[in-house]
């Protein structure tokens, strides 16, 4: 098959913070990225019921195995080292996080202007597994961009925030099969309120553009959300790290 159309990286990708993690040696964003070539392939091709049916069988035994190699509990969820690549922020993540056979086909990285701020760029090429309007770029998925670029533009601006509202405008249709180039930078600081701003473009035009307001969320508070949200889940949300962050703020309570 055709390998899937990557965008090619300008020098100023790797000035900053170095080349990301994600590469292919290694085993779990190879993995992930072999998953992503079957969905684009799923999405894009006519293949007889008879092969899809033999490669069910061959996929079902890859995930047993998988499952029987498997360690017991939630994978740990890294914090994003605010220091590194802004690829390697989130790895486990569904926008851009490498190891995440959901991501989106999105490279982002790292620059710090002339103005002596940091703000987030990047790079992208969708193929036919997320088209929306023949030939577009589903609307749903420039959103989802956004809210990873503009969350990402916050951190390496050191204002990490929740999304509040999100904005955005669609100008003309962001075209599939094509690069495009993505933008993202915070504009201000109003107490808790973060307001950031992101654009997408096409040789030099602007198809989509974002404004986002986020909210600074104390470690506290953001502590009482997961203990909530775990305790309602149907199944393990959190790994051994989070819990015992969560069972010494409990502690911490009772001893107040």
């Amino acid at each position: 098959m055709s390998p899937r159309l990557r965008p090619e990286l300008p020098a100023e990708s790797t000035q900053r913070n170095g080349a990301p993690l994600a590469n292919e040696t290694m085993p779990r964003a190879a993995i992930a990225d072999q998953v992503r070539d079957i969905i684009d392939l799923l999405v894009s091709k006519d293949i007889s019921d008879d092969v899809l049916m033999q490669e069910v069988a061959e996929l079902r035994e890859i995930s047993e195995r998988l499952s029987d190699a498997a360690a017991p509990g939630k994978r740990a969820r890294v914090s994003p080292d605010v220091t590194a690549h802004p690829q390697d922020y989130f790895v486990n993540g569904p926008t851009a996080g490498w190891a995440n056979p959901l991501a989106l086909p999105i490279q982002i990285w790292g620059v710090d202007t002339e103005a002596g701020t940091s703000e987030i760029r990047g790079k992208a090429i969708f193929s036919l597994a997320y088209e929306g309007p023949p030939t577009c770029v589903h609307g749903g998925i420039i959103a989802l961009v956004f809210d990873e670029i503009l969350g990402n533009a916050n951190l390496i601006a050191n204002m990490p925030g929740m999304t509040g509202t999100l904005k955005i405008r669609y100008s003309k249709p962001t075209p599939l099969m094509t690069p495009l180039d993505l933008e993202a930078r915070l504009i201000s600081v109003d107490g808790r309120k973060i307001s950031t701003y992101a654009a997408i473009s096409c040789n030099g035009q602007v198809t989509a553009e974002a404004e986002g307001l986020f909210i600074s969320v104390p470690p506290e508070a953001m502590l009482a959300f997961m203990e909530t949200n775990a305790s309602n889940a149907e199944g393990t949300v959190i790994d051994p790290e989070i819990e015992q962050a969560i069972r010494a703020a409990a502690e911490e309570r009772a001893q107040d």
